[in-house]
């Protein structure tokens, strides 16, 4: 196979990539891009922050975490090894070889490579709650894809699990940007809040994927259809939390 042209990224785990380099030499950062251009970038350090250091929103997500704890785009492993540490046994679970590589090498006791269908395959002992943190609510992917996800969600849950998560309200900005993004997807019969991008990191870019930030209502629409309801959700700022339960 002959090598990339200088101008292309080549295919790789850039977002495992950047949470090694911090891990070993810190300084780290990644760029997300999205399919239009638009181009973010983000320090890779949040990612090994302790409680401390979270947002609110974040340290009252470990209020509700109880009995078998799965932590699902686990990352650097920050919610997972403060689980550890406060002597429950949780699993990280991420599709990331290096984001996996970095929670084993930061003393992490339990892993998963793979997605949560992937996981369901194992049939592994039902969990009481599940962790969808930094914003991955956002892993429903699609409008299409919510209901399989919620789905898998519920076939490695205990009948009374609970799945705490983050998300970010699309609608409030006022970035030009993202506005002309949301009409985007409008015209393309594609939820407004759903971005189809890609992580870079030095020569390195990730598959295409998709994330569908939602509102708190949007939300309710998305899990009722799939036989689950919300039990609380915070007000957007436009981050929120969201407690969800089967119905």
């Amino acid at each position: 196979m002959e090598p990339a042209a200088p101008h292309l990224p080549e295919p790789g785990d850039a977002f495992g990539a950047a949470l090694l380099a911090e891990l070993t030499e810190g300084g780290a950062g990644f760029v997300e891009e999205r399919e239009d251009g638009f181009l973010d970038t983000s320090e890779a350090a949040p990612y090994f922050a302790g409680p401390e250091e979270w947002d609110p929103l974040d340290r009252e997500a470990l209020d509700h975490a109880t009995g078998h704890i799965l932590d699902v785009g686990a990352g650097a492993g920050r919610f997972t090894l403060a689980l550890q540490e406060a002597g429950h046994r949780p699993v990280a679970l991420d599709v990331s070889p290096g984001a996996v590589e970095v929670c084993t090498r930061r003393g992490i006791e339990r892993t998963f490579l793979g997605t949560v269908d992937d996981l369901a395959g194992r049939d592994p002992e039902p969990f009481d709650t599940i962790l969808l943190m930094g914003s991955n609510l956002a892993l429903l992917e699609s409008a299409e894809r919510a209901g399989p996800m919620l789905g898998a969600l519920r076939r490695v849950g205990a009948p009374d699990v609970r799945v705490i998560g983050t998300c970010r309200d699309p609608y409030v900005t006022d970035s030009p940007d993202n506005l002309s993004y949301h009409e985007l997807n409008r015209r393309r019969g594609r939820m407004p809040g759903q971005v189809r991008m890609r992580i870079r990191f030095g020569r390195l870019a990730t598959d295409w994927f998709d994330y569908l930030f939602v509102s708190p209502a949007e939300l309710e629409i998305l899990t009722h259809a799939a036989g689950w309801e919300i039990e609380s959700v915070t007000e957007p700022d436009p981050g929120y939390l969201a407690v969800l339960r089967p119905a």
